[in-house]
């Protein structure tokens, strides 16, 4: 174990050693409340020595998921980063009506871990208004210095996009991203064309709005790229027994039981580029999403970079350094 995690660290560290930018400016976009990819990302995102999370956006409406990102923020030392969530919210929780295998963690890691939280439990009224929070996040920003992870639907972005301006900033939505975004980092479509549960699955047309006017570079991070990459068991079975994503994995998917990786892998890329891990799979062309939420690329560049990634190590590869990632990082919180 002490080999993988020296390595992981060893890797992380290496863009420090070469004297490149060392933080990554890092607002996530997230629907945290089925998938425990969603809860991995974050510890990524706590965890990883280049970046600095300073939002986090829910844009599922459930309590749940405000509720346990804070827990998960305050545990992993981020309790002062605010918490967005999507109106009008519920109390809904996850129920797997596709295998009947998966079971739900949000509320159970919301309340377990709750100590650590910004907000009360059940409480979400000091949640802001996703639009908002974005619209002061990056009103406070320099220009193009934030990076925007999305790993999950895609209406707040849309919001934002055709939000006025107001007492943050008096530049539109558009021209706001325009102005402080560097890069926008989506998981979501399939690459070079398909249907993908991100785009389609909750509100095809705000994923049309953001996928085809966006005003900046994308990248994507396709449903392929994390579907045969496995991680999150290592953490059940060595990690510490309070760590909160130790305990999203149990409960979602069993002891010793690792599940795709979608999330954490987009939110590697987001943190420090291409790296050893990825490479850019297309030359030209950009993406187009359809109506019904199926997306193409297509020939011809747009105004703004587009990408999309493909790993350039071996899946076994990845989930080994995704599980070496959060097993170092649980260890560590657990000793402060």
């Amino acid at each position: 174990m002490m080999t993988r995690l020296i390595f992981t660290v060893a890797l992380l560290l290496a863009p420090l050693a070469l004297g490149l930018t060392p933080v990554t400016k890092l607002i996530i976009d997230t629907d945290l409340f089925s998938d425990v990819d969603d809860a991995a990302a974050l510890l990524v995102a706590c965890g990883h020595p280049l970046a600095t999370p300073i939002g986090v956006m829910i844009n599922y409406p459930s309590i749940y998921g405000a509720l346990a990102a804070s827990s998960i923020l305050g545990y992993y030392g981020h309790s002062d980063v605010p918490v967005g969530l999507k109106r009008p919210f519920s109390n809904d929780t996850f129920f797997d009506t596709w295998s009947y295998r998966l079971g739900e963690y949000a509320s159970k890691v919301a309340y377990n871990w709750q100590q650590h939280a910004s907000m009360p439990w059940g409480d979400v009224s000091s949640a802001w208004s996703p639009v908002e929070l974005y619209r002061k996040l990056l009103s406070e920003a320099d220009d193009h210095s934030v990076t925007i992870a999305s790993i999950g639907f895609l209406d707040n972005l849309s919001e934002l996009l055709s939000s006025p301006g107001d007492v943050y900033s008096p530049l539109p939505g558009q021209q706001l991203v325009t102005a402080k975004v560097k890069e926008l980092v989506i998981m979501g479509g399939a690459y070079p064309c398909g249907y993908e549960y991100n785009f389609y699955g909750y509100n095809a047309s705000a994923t049309a709005h953001v996928v085809n006017t966006w005003p900046g570079p994308k990248t994507f991070s396709g449903g392929e790229l994390g579907a045969t990459v496995y991680s999150g068991a290592r953490l059940t079975v060595e990690g510490p027994a309070d760590d909160p994503v130790n305990a999203a994995y149990r409960w979602y998917t069993g002891y010793n039981v690792s599940r795709n990786s979608w999330d954490p892998l987009t939110m590697l890329y987001a943190i420090q580029g291409v790296s050893d891990m990825f490479v850019y799979a297309n030359e030209g062309g950009h993406n187009c999403v359809y109506p019904d939420g199926r997306n193409e690329w297509l020939p011809g560049n747009s105004l703004y970079p587009q990408k999309y990634l493909k790993l350039q190590m071996s899946d076994t590869e990845a989930g080994e350094l995704l599980d070496g990632l959060y097993l170092e990082t649980a260890i560590r919180a657990a000793g402060r």
